[in-house]
């Protein structure tokens, strides 16, 4: 078999470059084609216009990103600090009241800061306090009510 292709190269030594002439067209066919779905059948001149294109596109899609990722960090630290979820408990603080008109009312952010704020409705007096809080406690002695409400808003913070 390989006498029968040595004789038949030797009688047409025009034959392997033939070969090899279809082989690189054939090559050169497909690559064209790469090159029409690469450019989407512009011109091989507008190619470059369309790699700058796309790299000025990423650019501005990591600038926008960028601005994003600053938006949201400034969200979220101003968001920390919001006041969020007050919570209220209304109760009756005296005997003598007929009802619930007394109540505590907790502001906090998700830190725990903030302030409680309780009404004291009496027969005949209103006496309304103000503590501060700090990470959900207080320096002030605080009654079972404005420790119910702090709770109450430390457990709504941690829903997110």
């Amino acid at each position: 078999m390989s006498s029968r292709i040595i004789s038949l190269v030797s009688e047409n030594p025009n034959l392997p470059l033939g070969l090899a002439l279809i082989l690189v067209i054939i090559y050169v066919v497909h690559l064209h084609k790469k090159i029409h779905n690469l450019t989407r059948g512009q011109s091989g001149e507008s190619l470059e216009n369309i790699i700058k294109t796309c790299v000025d596109g990423v650019a501005e899609i990591e600038k926008r990103n960028e601005l994003i990722s600053k938006h949201a960090i400034s969200l979220d630290t101003r968001v920390s600090h919001a006041l969020r979820n007050a919570q209220t408990i209304r109760y009756k603080a005296f005997e003598t009241n007929g009802s619930s008109q007394s109540f505590s009312i907790a502001l906090l952010n998700e830190k725990g800061n903030g302030v409680v704020i309780t009404s004291l409705h009496a027969h005949n007096h209103t006496s309304t306090h103000a503590k501060p809080v700090e990470k959900y406690s207080s320096t002030h002695e605080l009654t079972e009510e404005e420790l119910a409400v702090i709770e109450e808003a430390r457990a709504a913070h941690k829903i997110k």
